[in-house]
């Protein structure tokens, strides 16, 4: 990976809020919604829809990330 400690440092920096905001949903999701509000009223097809939801958030926001990334080496 050439080039891979230029200036990592600065992406890393504005990565960690977006890391840390997918693990603080997924515990927010998981540890209280999905328990308490949406399997009591939804069952197992709210659980799954959930799951996927939480997935789909995952992903767009990672790849901000990626995408940022591409935008960057592009200047």
């Amino acid at each position: 990976m050439p080039g891979f400690w230029n200036g990592s440092a600065d992406k890393m920096k504005r990565a960690w809020p977006r890391i840390i905001g997918i693990g603080l949903f997924h515990c927010f999701l998981y540890m209280y919604l999905v328990p308490r509000v949406i399997y009591p009223r939804f069952g197992e097809n709210g659980f799954i829809f959930a799951a996927i939801t939480a997935l789909v958030v995952s992903v767009a926001v990672l790849g901000t990330l990626w995408l940022n990334k591409k935008t960057q080496k592009n200047k």
